[in-house]
């Protein structure tokens, strides 16, 4: 069987994989979030399997309308896209980027969406789905397609470990794997123990408000915004703490889904203590007395965390800490390697104190070899990271059949 490699091969994001058989089976179909690039498109698309609702995975999906292909996820999945999407137009234009498609587009591939839970199995005419909990972020999945007599593992994003938010995903499902696509983000890194990462945290958040200043947390929508406000709710915190931006309508939809949430009690706590910003008004009225924010976006290229640094650059009091991956090319990232906040308006000498913590939801380098070694695939491919051929190498000196293939290439399988 052949496999289309559109996207999401030997870089992070724009995931796009064709399995490519009697039907054309789609795995996400994800945007290049630094430079706005769509993945290869294909010339058909029977179905599409959608693994969770970061862009890198979803943000294209209405250019499948072309196809007139159902669209397969959670609920969770659909309803955070719907947000990422209209957000993602938003920012394109902003920006003066092309516009890949149009609200009405997305508009139409929502009459396109198919629900899908955990547990689930799935027929279409000549394969066999399963739908497993990837941990990665609320409603994530794992697919494992079974066609042309081999079963397939799409891993997309995920995770082993259980976080406040999130149960990990659950290696003991997955039986007699032919081939993996596996990502692997953090195929050369290890993260550190969460607990320390979350009272490091709040020893930042404390040391800044203690110190008259306000502790600014730049957040993804879906996911890290609802863990990190439950790390800070977990050490009963005498500050206030507001929220948002898109990360308050993203934690609010995870009320809805109670089964996805580890502790949907601790949850819906702390999002009864937190104090929710929704314009202009309450923003400047919160920074006047010292406190907490979580806001988007995640890597400073819009949102209400830029207008906040506009106002708090100046005092070194004040402190900014990211909590998730600053991807390349973003001002996140520029001001990691430079200090410096810099956009289309604005390029600032940030005096206030600029932190970077480890939250991520993707399986380390740990965690991807636990994985494997478990799986014991015939055959590994390698995706969705920065270090793809050198993963492979070393699958392949362990004795693992492992490739990295690029970007627009077909592989056999």
């Amino acid at each position: 069987m052949k496999v289309e490699c559109l996207g999401g091969f030997r870089e992070v994001g724009r995931n796009a994989v064709l399995l490519d058989s009697k039907e054309k089976i789609m795995l996400d179909f994800g945007l290049n979030v630094e430079d706005t690039e769509p993945p290869v498109m294909p010339k058909r698309v029977d179905y599409c399997l959608l693994a969770h609702a970061h862009l890198d995975h979803v943000g294209c999906i209405p250019m499948l309308n072309k196809f007139n292909c159902p669209v397969y996820s959670t609920a969770a999945t659909f309803d955070q896209a719907h947000l990422l999407l209209k957000d993602s137009l938003k920012v394109a234009r902003l920006k003066g980027h092309p516009l890949l498609f149009s609200e009405s587009d997305v508009e139409k591939i929502k009459r396109k969406e198919k629900l899908v839970t955990y547990g689930q199995m799935l027929d279409t005419k000549h394969a066999k789905i399963e739908i497993h909990n990837a941990g990665h972020v609320p409603g994530s999945i794992m697919y494992v397609v079974e066609i042309e007599g081999k079963r397939i593992l799409y891993t997309s994003d995920f995770s082993l470990k259980d976080s406040r938010l999130l149960k990990g995903a659950n290696i003991d499902e997955l039986k007699d794997i032919d081939v993996l696509f596996t990502e692997s983000t953090y195929a050369s890194r290890e993260h550190p123990p969460r607990d320390e990462t979350e009272k490091k945290l709040y020893q930042i958040v404390s040391d800044t408000i203690n110190c008259g200043g306000i502790a600014l947390i730049p957040a993804f929508a879906v996911g890290r915004s609802a863990e990190i406000l439950m790390a800070l709710n977990s050490f009963r915190p005498k500050f206030k703490i507001y929220m948002d931006g898109m990360a308050r309508a993203a934690t609010e939809i995870y009320l809805q889904y109670p089964e996805l949430i580890r502790n949907h009690k601790a949850l819906s706590s702390a999002l009864n203590k937190v104090d929710m910003i929704t314009n202009n008004e309450q923003r400047k009225e919160a920074i006047k007395e010292p406190c907490a924010i979580i806001t988007t976006g995640g890597c400073l290229d819009g949102g209400p965390a830029v207008q906040y640094i506009r106002n708090l650059w100046s005092r070194e009091n004040n402190s900014l800490t990211f909590v998730g991956y600053q991807i390349p090319k973003t001002a996140g990232r520029y001001l990691l390697d430079t200090g410096r906040f810099v956009n289309e308006e604005t390029d600032l000498k940030l005096k206030m104190r600029v932190n970077s913590l480890d939250f991520s939801a993707h399986a380390d380098r740990n965690d991807l070899f636990k994985f494997i070694n478990k799986i014991r695939p015939k055959k590994i491919v390698c995706m969705h990271g920065d270090q793809c051929q050198r993963f492979a190498q070393e699958l392949r000196s362990r004795g693992f059949d492992a490739e990295a293939p690029k970007i627009g290439e077909t592989i056999n399988i």
